[in-house]
């Protein structure tokens, strides 16, 4: 994405979710929309509004760890974070700080938060994640949808691994208000 503009896919093949998803964005020229999952751990954020602009990010690990060395410019992008437990929820907490104070969040247009089921028994001094995700997320002053079924930790209805595989470096419109995201196409370099 950095030096081609090239659009990846973030997801998986493990589930029925995802191998329709991964058909539907590489083998129709069906738009793709995904709504807010409310049983999802991080549906308990939101920040009303809309955004456009391409999807990039992906695993908050990952995303935090390129700064200074290899995270892209999100001017005018849709964030995607999703994460599984590594640590507890001050390392979550540092990493989203990272992001904000090195300034790489300071041009985004909007969020959409994916799995952080593994972290919804975790309680550190009376804080959980949705404390933590809109403590660090909800001072940015973009929209914000929780609850996108796509990340680490998600089980299908068959009872297997399974989420819907995000394009990432597609234009995306982010429907805070509704509760939606929704992707055209992937973007040519």
């Amino acid at each position: 994405w950095q030096h081609c503009r090239l659009g990846a896919i973030h997801g998986a093949l493990a589930g029925s979710t995802a191998q329709a998803s991964v058909r539907q964005l590489l083998m129709t020229t069906e738009p793709l929309t995904v709504h807010r999952h409310d049983a999802a751990v991080s549906a308990a954020i939101s920040a009303p509004g809309r955004a456009s602009g391409p999807l990039v990010g992906g695993n908050l690990t990952a995303v935090a760890t390129s700064v200074g060395a290899r995270l892209s410019g999100l001017d005018g992008a849709i964030l995607f974070l999703e994460d599984l437990v590594h640590k507890g929820l001050g390392f979550v907490d540092r990493l989203l700080t990272q992001l904000i104070r090195s300034g790489s969040l300071s041009g985004i247009a909007g969020i959409a938060l994916g799995s952080f089921e593994g972290f919804r028994d975790i309680v550190d001094r009376g804080w959980t994640i949705v404390d933590v995700l809109r403590d660090r997320l909800g001072s940015l002053g973009v929209p914000i949808v929780g609850g996108i079924f796509a990340g680490h930790d998600l089980i299908g209805r068959h009872g297997g691994p399974d989420q819907v595989a995000l394009p990432l470096g597609a234009d995306a419109n982010l429907d805070a208000d509704a509760g939606s995201i929704s992707f055209t196409q992937l973007r040519a370099p």
